[in-house]
């Protein structure tokens, strides 16, 4: 049976807002697979046959992303965590598995430190290092780092948000973009393509907006992922990047934020790329997750 045929897309109603989640419906278990910022769902297309004989598999456009409503404000992890409590409420699942990368990864551990009986185990690629204290690599005082959050916030609300004309204009613009830094492939301009918001008659714009990523940003220079990770009960996998394996610094904190927990392990995958490795080559990845998991591989 094709991968479409087995799955079913579906609008959640969270609160004030609708999100939008495919469902690979299959016994067992569930995994809710959960993006980076700026991503969307489509960045899992590569993975899923690797999972999907041996769970449920439920990936989700994260509010302001993809085909998910777009609020201006809400962005805290805890307000977004809060939506996929709800995702996971509407579809009576009692617990689940969470994979995150990047932003995904920080709201997968909210969730889990906030609601541990929810959460069966939990795979954290991002939110291995905090910006500021003893679980970063800030070595200048609050003070000064108070002053660097200022002047990225100052910076961020005097950038210009890009409008494009097209749904191939954007993915064009992305494209050259991605390419000079990263790499570019069917995958990218997927979650590109689906990602495009149409703000006008012939006017688009990528998803998770200007007012989106500010208010976002608002509070991630002062998530202290410590506090969260302490609250952690389940068997939590971090899959660190290749900047964070060679930086000693960057490693030395993630080792310490990993010992908070109760059983945290860390996968180390040669040459991984944080966060776009899902849209390159997820193969090592999905294999050190299916160990994690304990699934037949």
């Amino acid at each position: 049976m094709a991968l479409e045929d087995e799955m079913q897309e579906l609008r959640v109603k969270v609160d004030q807002i609708e999100l939008q989640i495919q469902d690979y419906k299959q016994e067992g278990d569930a995994i809710i697979f959960l993006h980076f910022g700026g991503a969307n769902l489509m960045m899992w297309q590569q993975i899923i046959p690797a999972f999907q004989d041996h769970y449920r598999l439920i990936l989700v456009d994260l509010r302001g992303h993809g085909k998910s409503d777009q609020p201006e404000a809400g962005y805290h992890i805890d307000e977004i965590a809060g939506d996929v409590l709800g995702i996971m409420q509407y579809l009576e699942l009692k617990h689940a598995h969470l994979v995150g990368s990047s932003l995904g990864a920080e709201v997968g551990l909210s969730l889990a430190a906030a609601y541990p009986e929810k959460v069966i185990s939990l795979v954290c690629e991002g939110a291995l290092s905090s910006e500021y204290g003893l679980f970063s690599t800030w070595e200048g005082s609050e003070t000064d780092f108070e002053k660097y959050v200022a002047s990225q916030l100052e910076m961020m609300r005097n950038a210009p948000e890009s409008f494009y004309p097209s749904v191939d204009a954007l993915v064009e613009a992305r494209r050259i973009v991605f390419e000079k830094y990263v790499g570019w492939n069917e995958f990218f301009e997927a979650v590109e393509r689906y990602g495009a918001s149409k703000v006008d008659e012939g006017k688009y714009a990528k998803s998770f907006r200007k007012l989106a990523l500010e208010d976002y940003m608002r509070h991630y220079f002062h998530y202290r992922f410590e506090d969260y990770y302490r609250k952690v009960r389940c068997p939590l996998l971090m899959l660190p990047g290749k900047e964070v394996l060679e930086n000693d610094q960057e490693r030395a904190v993630m080792e310490k934020l990993c010992k908070l927990t109760e059983q945290g392990e860390i996968a180390e995958i040669s040459g991984w790329v944080h966060p776009y490795g899902w849209l390159l080559d997820p193969e090592d990845a999905s294999k050190a997750i299916l160990k994690f998991l304990g699934a037949p591989q």
